[in-house]
């Protein structure tokens, strides 16, 4: 059965951000389940009709769908400040009242990646000095494409989560040792990727080689991914002789994130300055 829901768009479950100790808000069952739940939510969801026949509670796949998407975030590495951020958290206008012109570009890119049928391919490549939102709107784009379409997604720090990782794998000592390619190949294929502040790498050999790899399987398995950086596009260009450039040209449109300081806005909303 198909239900037309306003708050959940029919999926059954949807982000409550309201605020409790030690939580920023949480995922729910939507009312349009819970109203007509007959099963009291216990597993395994199925009720007695009046015949006495067991049926199938219209709850089980969306509380199957709430665990799993509660995985999906739990895994997706997202940093905390921003994993409950949605699109109704790109700030439209300023603490003085003025309009910030960039949520205006930003967030009908968002509403691109939820609002259409098919799952989105080509990715975003935002770039633009610090400041400007970029991992913000990247990790916007993440949590709405985790929850709408329910696949797995995942925030990757190029030094901190990648290089460091795979150069772990080459040390008897560590937990990740002989696991190279398969840490990989998980970022490979994973279905969403977010590449965070791209252009802090060291640019040897090595790390452009993992990079384009990266990269390259991305493209060819047509997997969404966004990429920000704080480097000009002349910077970029130049890496690895042009290639990581080539490759993020085919595979992502190109958002300049420029203007305002956001997170100046941000943080002049939080103080209230």
């Amino acid at each position: 059965m198909v239900i037309h829901c306003g708050r959940c768009g029919g999926k059954g479950i949807y982000f409550d951000p309201q605020v409790e100790v030690g939580h920023f808000g949480d995922l729910k069952l939507c009312s349009c389940i819970t109203n007509r739940c007959q099963c009291g939510g216990y597993p395994p969801y199925r009720y007695w009709d009046e015949g006495s026949k067991s049926c199938e509670c219209i709850c089980r796949l969306a509380r199957r769908r709430l665990l799993r998407t509660k995985r999906l975030f739990k895994e997706s590495h997202i940093p905390g400040r921003f994993r409950w951020k949605f699109q109704d958290d790109f700030l439209h206008i300023a603490p003085d009242g003025t309009s910030v012109p960039l949520a205006d570009r930003v967030l009908p890119l968002v509403s691109s990646l939820v609002d259409r049928g098919a799952e989105p391919q080509v990715g975003f490549f935002l770039f633009g000095p610090p400041g400007t939102g970029k991992t913000l709107a990247g990790c916007i784009m993440l949590n709405e494409l985790i929850l709408h379409w329910g696949k797995a997604g995942r925030f990757l720090n190029l030094s901190l989560m990648y290089f460091q990782k795979l150069r772990a794998t080459y040390s008897e000592e560590s937990a990740h040792y002989g696991q190279t390619w398969q840490i990989i190949e998980e970022l490979c294929n994973i279905p969403y990727l977010v590449v965070d502040d791209f252009g802090i790498q060291r640019n040897t050999e090595w790390e452009e080689e993992m990079l384009c790899g990266l990269l390259d399987s991305r493209y060819a398995n047509g997997r969404f991914t966004v990429i920000t950086t704080n480097q000009s596009l002349e910077e970029v260009q130049q890496l690895s002789r042009g290639r990581i450039y080539s490759r993020i040209s085919e595979m992502c449109h190109q958002v300049e994130m420029v203007g305002m300081d956001y997170r100046q806005h941000l943080q002049s909303r939080k103080y209230g300055i």
